[in-house]
């Protein structure tokens, strides 16, 4: 795990602050067009200027309740230009960035649910553990097609080739 570390931060301040947004969007003012963040909750998170990306990561996943993707604005852009930060590195270009304009205003971060990782609850009872859900048929669309197209024609219809049933074949005598 590194440790994000410059010797050279223009900030005495050893925390940073996000302000942070999830479970809204981003639209347009009708007024201007200019973009903002509608909707969701809007909060802030201070924690250690040292912090790794994955210390923040948590950080927002305890806040949020769900996992996330970290996008951040520059401080120079609007809404419309958003970094997705991946790891340490990023984080660090990011917090440089903010440093070189003001080392201390909050950096504005916007928090995407990961799809594929859904909100895990605790079992609440035993039972649960033998239950499954009942799962849903698919929808595939040659499933669909092959079922409207028997539910068509008879079944005596179609041509079968090959043995009958009645005699199978004599193999091996």
């Amino acid at each position: 795990m590194t440790r994000i570390t410059d010797s050279n931060h223009k900030s005495s301040s050893t925390t940073i602050k996000f302000l942070y947004s999830y479970g809204g969007k981003i639209q347009p003012r009708k007024i201007d067009g200019k973009l903002r963040y509608v909707g969701g909750h809007t909060r802030v998170l201070a924690v250690d200027r040292f912090v790794t990306y994955t210390e923040l990561i948590v950080k927002f996943w305890e806040a949020c309740g769900f996992s996330v993707k970290l996008k951040c604005k520059l401080p120079t852009e609007d809404l419309d230009v958003l970094v997705s930060i991946t790891g340490d590195e990023d984080l660090a270009a990011v917090l440089e960035e903010y440093d070189r304009v003001s080392p201390d205003v909050k950096i504005r971060a916007v928090l995407f649910p990961i799809d594929s990782l859904k909100t895990i609850s605790p079992v609440s009872s035993a039972a649960s553990l033998v239950d499954f859900p009942v799962a849903k048929p698919l929808r595939d669309p040659v499933v669909v097609n092959y079922n409207a197209i028997t539910q068509q024609r008879p079944f005596s219809a179609f041509k079968f080739h090959g043995f009958p049933v009645a005699n199978p074949p004599f193999v091996g005598r």
